[in-house]
Parts: C-alpha cells; sequence; structure tokens
C-alpha cells in the first residue's frame, strides 16, 4: 500500500485445535496427531503511514485451550511427527515513514494452555515433537524513519501454559522434543528515534504454572535433543533519542511454577543433549540528537536445563522441590555491538548455563 493512517495485519493458522469454556465437572481426553505443515505469515509493504503498523503471525501444529470454573481432568497426547513444520513470520517492509511498529510472532508445535478459576484442575499430558519449528519477525525499513519499534518473538517445540485463582492444579507431563526449534528476529532502519525494543524466545520444552490461592503441583520429565536457536539482529542508521533493547534467549527444557498463598511442588527430570544458542547482534550509529541522548543494551542467555519456583514471602506455605537435571549439549551464549558513533551508554551481557535451579520468594504484589 502506498500512504495510509494505520495499519492492522493478523495470521493464524491452526492445524489441529480443540477450545471449550467448562463451568461443572468436565473430563477432557484424547490425542492430537500433526503430520503436515502450517505456515502463518503477516506480510505487509508500505510508503508511508502516519500512525502505527502492527503484524503478527501465530502458528499452531496441535492445540487445545481452556476455561475452566470448576474441577476438569484432562488426559491428552499431543503429537508432531517428523518432518512436519510448523511456521509463523511476521514481514514488514517500510520504504518512507511509520511512527510505530509493532510485531510479533508465535510458533508451537504443541500446546496447551488452561486458564482456571476454582476447583481441581488434573492434567496428563504427552507431547512429542519431532519435526520444525520456526517464528521469525523481519523489518526491512533500510530508507524510512521511525518513531518506535516493538518486537516479540517466540517459539516452542512443545509448551503447557496454566494460570489459575484459587484453583489447584496438578500437571503430570511427558515432553519430547526432537526435531528444531528457531526464533530470529530481524531489524534494518535508517532511523528508530524514540527507542527500539526486540525480544526472542525458544525453548525446546516449556511448562509453566503460576496460580493464587491454591494448591500448585508440576511433575514429569522433559527431553530434548534438537537444537534451540534464538537469534536477533539489529542494523540502525541512527537511534537519536531512544533507547536500543535488544535480547535473545534460548532453553533446551524450562520448568516454572509460581504460587501464591499456598503450597507448591515443582518437580521435572530434565535432560538436553541439544544445541542451545542465544546471539544477539547489534550494528549502527548514534548522532545524539539533542542532546536527549539514549542508550544501548544488549544481552543473550542460553540454559540447557532450567527449573524454577517462586512462592509468597508474607503467607504460611512451603515450596517443596525435587531436581533432576542432566545436559550434555553444547550452550552458547553470544552478543556482538558495532557502534562507531556517539553513544552514551552501552550494556552488553552473555550468559551460558548448562543447568539452572532457581528457587525463592516473593511479595504477593
Amino acid at each position: 500500500m502506498g500512504v495510509g493512517e494505520s495499519v492492522n495485519s493478523t495470521a493464524l493458522v491452526q492445524a489441529n485445535a480443540a477450545t471449550g469454556f467448562v463451568t461443572d465437572w468436565t473430563s477432557v481426553t484424547g490425542a492430537q496427531t500433526f503430520t503436515g505443515s502450517a505456515d502463518a505469515v503477516s506480510r505487509v509493504q508500505a510508503d508511508d503511514i502516519w500512525s502505527w503498523i502492527i503484524s503478527g503471525a501465530s502458528a499452531q501444529g496441535n492445540g487445545v485451550t481452556i476455561q475452566s470454573s470448576d474441577h476438569l481432568d484432562m488426559d491428552l497426547e499431543q503429537s508432531a511427527g517428523a518432518g512436519t513444520r510448523v511456521s509463523a513470520l511476521s514481514d514488514l517492509r517500510v520504504s518512507d515513514y511509520t511512527a510505530h511498529v509493532i510485531q510479533t510472532a508465535t510458533a508451537s508445535a504443541n500446546a496447551v494452555e488452561v486458564s482456571a478459576a476454582y476447583g481441581n484442575q488434573d492434567i496428563n499430558l504427552t507431547q512429542s515433537a519431532d519435526g520444525e519449528t520456526y517464528a521469525g519477525a523481519r523489518l526491512d525499513a533500510e530508507n524510512a524513519r521511525i518513531e518506535d519499534v516493538a518486537a516479540a518473538v517466540q517459539a516452542a517445540g512443545n509448551s503447557l501454559q496454566v494460570s489459575g485463582y484459587e484453583a489447584n492444579p496438578i500437571a503430570h507431563i511427558d515432553q519430547s522434543q526432537t526435531g528444531t526449534v528457531t526464533a530470529e528476529t530481524e531489524i534494518t532502519a535508517r532511523d528508530v528515534r524514540w527507542g527500539l525494543t526486540a525480544a526472542t524466545e525458544a525453548a525446546g520444552n516449556t511448562a509453566v504454572i503460576t496460580n493464587d490461592w491454591g494448591y500448585a503441583h508440576l511433575q514429569g520429565a522433559q527431553t530434548n535433543t534438537g537444537d534451540v536457536t534464538a537469534r536477533t539482529v539489529v542494523n540502525l542508521g541512527e537511534f537519536s533519542n531512544g533507547v536500543a533493547a535488544i535480547s535473545a534467549h534460548g532453553v533446551g527444557n524450562n520448568a516454572l511454577v509460581s504460587n501464591i498463598g499456598a503450597d507448591a511442588y515443582s518437580g521435572i527430570g530434565q535432560v538436553n543433549t541439544g544445541a542451545v544458542t542465544g546471539e544477539a547482534i547489534f550494528t549502527g550509529g548514534h548522532n545524539g540528537g539533542s542532546g536527549v541522548g539514549g542508550g544501548l543494551v544488549v544481552s543473550a542467555s542460553a540454559i540447557g536445563n532450567a527449573q524454577s519456583g517462586y512462592i509468597c514471602a508474607d503467607c504460611p506455605v512451603g515450596l517443596t522441590a525435587n531436581i533432576n537435571q542432566t545436559n550434555s549439549g553444547p550452550v552458547t551464549a553470544r552478543t556482538q555491538i558495532n557502534s562507531p558513533g556517539y553513544t552514551p551508554f552501552i550494556s552488553s551481557s552473555a550468559t551460558a548455563v548448562g543447568n539452572a535451579a532457581t528457587f525463592s520468594t516473593r511479595t504477593p504484589n
């Protein structure tokens, strides 16, 4: 398109999808099998957009989403076979100007999301991902000026997300990822005047429970043997007044339990033999603008296995954790900065860890 006020573009693909809202005691059982390809592409080409451009892409091979306000029993198996491909791409080209750019891309071979209020949630989940999972955001604005940019990209082979309020989620999982998982962000612009944020995350297996005022329990196994890569590359001619913050985070297996107001249990056996990479690269200059200035923050992290647990610091509760982590795959984190112009401050960090376990308390708010 040529000149306009604003642009919204969304692409969504789900090969197998099931959704539900349950208000009484419900049992959900079954299996989802994915053997093909699911590709979502949001592509926008514009000359001059006065306000904003929002471009988002989301792709899932197998997906289940349930909202529950009572007891829920789930026994589910999800499988994405070898040779499958799940990809989400936000592809944006700007020739001259736009005020605000927002790009998102998410992709998962297998995904389960449960939102619960009250009741007990007994979740037995088996997930296997053996193909390719890709999420990407590309911004080509080599000759354009943009006021600010925000980009967020996430890719996961297997994913479980549980959120609860006065609920009692108990999850038994078996996640296996043998394919490749890649998340990447590539941004090129002549001038981003008021700041840029670009965050990229890739995970072979991830399981997260966040709950308030009820017991939370996560146990089982996560195995990743495939390559996991998170990569963020930013090329800016100028970023005259704002801060440019870019990050890349890759993890083979990730498990997190956060519970406020009641006891919690976290016990996941994690084995990673795949290569895990987090890479963040920045190239650009800074002319100082009107003297308001800005800065540059670049971070990259890579973890073979990560397990975290958080409980309320002000509540009479306890957290029980059973840790069993094995990593034999190469874990690499890298940052690279080339900024020959004037920059008020530069912060750069690269962190690579084979196994990480973090357990702590936090305030309810």
